[in-house]
């Protein structure tokens, strides 16, 4: 119970400090990429590459300890990416396609919201409704990801 304690703890403090220093910087993925292409102004990109270094770091971290959280719970705890350990064994001729549709439609509605997701936490979190909406469809396509998508590539999974 104390370790979920401070996990919440540790979740907000990081959380507040990252949405202040988005909120400061302006930092948005598309409008780096956009900002580069239309007026050659690198500024913006310098975050986008900053963040994937920093994913890139992140994962393998976590790859390294095993996607484990079983050190801060209950001998034998829940799973924090169980994915990283077990992997999701699909042909990449399915997962290919399915997962370039899916980054296209994030992308572009993405583009028609003005802002890549974090800026439009960072909006809602200014009380702009159009934020707002956009986190409230970004959950909804998060639980129909979770109910529809989830199990149908559970089932083409192959059998190791």
């Amino acid at each position: 119970m104390l370790a979920s304690w401070k996990i919440g703890l540790a979740t907000l403090v990081i959380g507040a400090i990252v949405g202040y220093l988005g909120q400061r910087s302006r930092f948005c993925t598309i409008s780096g990429i956009r900002d580069f292409f239309l007026v050659k102004d690198s500024y913006r990109l310098k975050g986008l590459i900053g963040i994937v270094i920093g994913g890139v770091l992140g994962f393998a971290l976590v790859n390294k300890f095993g996607g484990s959280l079983e050190y801060f719970s209950n001998p034998g705890g829940w799973e924090f990416m169980p994915m990283l350990r077990n992997g999701l064994d699909v042909a990449p001729a399915i997962l290919v396609p399915i997962s370039a549709i899916g980054a296209f439609l994030m992308a572009y509605f993405s583009v028609m919201a003005e802002g890549c997701p974090f800026r439009q936490h960072v909006m809602a979190g200014e009380g702009r409704s159009s934020g707002i909406i956009y986190i409230i469809g970004l959950v909804a396509g998060v639980v129909f990801y979770d109910i529809a998508i989830m199990p149908y590539l559970q089932t083409l999974t192959v059998a190791a």
